[in-house]
């Protein structure tokens, strides 16, 4: 039996012109060979898989998984199509294509290390936390790449160390051969198990490490991550931000849109706002986007108390379909939490004056520790240091009390603890009364919703509301100084 680019000989021909042109950097020029070659013989796999490539080195997933959708049905036991599927439907955030695609590339290649780990991030992404604990282990078990998995572990479900893992991970973490990355990941998994276990002396000490070496890190990096320097620069913005969004230019309201559907929902990080848009999305008129960085991205640039209705409009518009390329479907309500969007509190006033505004509010010194406790997946260069975090903290309780002053109750907080405390009574209201949305008994299940979870957040929304968190910062107090001094007024106040 022929093989399918048999029956079209110069298909080949044509594969070979593409490569080439690919290999010279002309990759406009390669992917029109490419796409001839597709259409001379629709049924080879090798034209659209380098279609794929092609356009996921371009940063082009919504292009490559259309072709990559194609190499797999030709040819269901190419792993690296499906592998390459699995990339691209992450990138995507379509966690459940992508966890397949992952799963089947597995199948045909079981040793594939890149494609078990990527799978074990999109099950936890996905709420499926088992599953994905028992690709961790099973990673675990090769010594390339144990650190990585007990710290992810660690991360998830700290409980599931056993004694002889945590015993190997602290000796990793001491050893000299240990890269950097992979020793300051294992500090914050050891703070993660130890405090688990009670031991909270061990565990801060293992906190603060991780916290120095991240640090010391991004301090020696790019000039542009470095710690002093944002902490300066963000303290700039957001005095600019106010001078510009002033009572009198915001005076001018009505030039936005009056859709309902977007509810933005800002802050510090580690404030509770994963838990309230795991609560929101519960709902079936709701849909969570995550943090999309979609309007600090449009308002670069823009000086929007200066500009036209016609011109504000068009940003409302271009905003809400990128909303709609992130999996909003142009009805109902959306959740976007996005917390430095706190920054843009008066350009979302103009622009959406219909639209909630939900402020997640924590204890501050609770929420600066959890600042400190957490390893970021990125960004956050500001939140590896004390007196860092409590500046930033500072930076943002201003501007929002610049916002309350301005835009005085178009901002809705929500608190944390009192959300704990009494979690019936407050989800009902946050549901029916801050956002303005009819009662769904689904609000208060949502550790039970399959939704999505892309933050540090993963483990904690997919149970109930517990209290362990409140007023953790207490066992601590005695090494908190440098926070306290920076947090200035919103520190506890006459020996807290």
């Amino acid at each position: 039996m022929k093989r399918p680019f048999e029956t079209f000989p110069n298909v080949d021909v044509r594969l070979h012109e593409a490569a080439s042109l690919a290999k010279a950097g002309r990759l406009k020029d390669a992917a029109a060979a490419y796409e001839r070659a597709a259409r001379a013989n629709p049924v080879d796999f090798r034209a659209p898989y380098s279609l794929a490539v092609i356009e996921l080195s371009q940063g082009r997933p919504d292009r490559a998984i259309v072709w990559l959708i194609q190499v797999v049905a030709i040819k269901p036991d190419f792993f690296e199509g499906q592998h390459n599927l699995g990339v691209a439907a992450q990138a995507l955030e379509i966690w459940s294509q992508s966890a397949g695609a992952y799963a089947r590339a597995l199948e045909l290649r079981p040793g594939a290390v890149e494609t078990r780990q990527n799978l074990a991030i999109v099950l936890a992404i996905d709420g499926r936390i088992d599953e994905a604990l028992a690709e961790h282990h099973q990673i675990a078990a090769d010594p390339a790449h144990k650190a990585w998995a007990l710290t992810r572990i660690a991360l998830l479900q700290p409980s599931e160390i056993d004694d002889a893992e945590l015993s190997w991970m602290r000796e990793a973490a001491a050893g000299p051969a240990t890269d950097g990355d992979t020793r300051i990941g294992l500090q914050f998994a050891l703070g993660e198990v130890l405090e688990r276990r009670g031991d909270d002396a061990a565990a801060f000490d293992a906190f603060a490490l991780g916290n120095r070496l991240k640090h010391a890190a991004l301090a020696a990096s790019d000039p542009a991550e470095r710690p002093d320097w944002l902490v300066a620069a963000h303290a700039a913005s957001a005095r600019t931000v106010a001078s510009s969004f002033s009572a009198a230019s915001l005076s001018r309201g009505g030039r936005g849109l009056s859709t309902e559907a977007p509810i933005f929902v800002v802050g510090m990080p580690r404030s509770g706002s994963t838990l309230l848009e795991q609560v929101l999305s519960a709902h079936p008129d709701v849909v969570a986007l995550g943090e999309t960085a979609a309007l600090p991205q449009l308002l670069e640039g823009q000086a929007l108390v200066e500009a036209s209705q016609k011109d504000v409009r068009t940003v409302a518009r271009t905003y809400l379909e990128a909303m709609r390329k992130r999996g909003w479907r142009g009805v109902g309500r959306f959740v976007d939490k996005t917390l430095e969007n706190y920054l843009h509190v008066g350009a979302i006033a103009l622009l959406f004056p219909n639209a909630v505004i939900l402020h997640a509010v924590r204890d501050p010194v609770d929420t600066c520790l959890s600042c400190y406790r957490q390893l970021f997946a990125s960004g956050a260069e500001t939140l590896y240091d004390l007196a860092d975090i409590g500046a930033e903290y500072v930076t943002y309780r201003r501007l929002m009390e610049h916002w309350a002053e301005v835009l005085p109750g178009r901002v809705v907080d929500v608190d944390h603890e009192a959300l704990v405390a009494a979690p019936d009574g407050q989800i009902r209201w946050l549901v029916t009364e801050a956002c303005g949305l009819p009662w769904n008994d689904a609000c208060l299940e949502f550790h039970h919703a399959t939704g999505p979870v892309r933050t540090a957040s993963a483990r904690q929304v997919r149970q109930p509301i517990f209290r362990t968190s409140i007023d953790r910062w207490r066992r601590h107090e005695a090494r908190l100084g440098p926070l306290l001094e920076a947090l200035g007024p919103y520190a506890p106040q006459g020996g807290g």
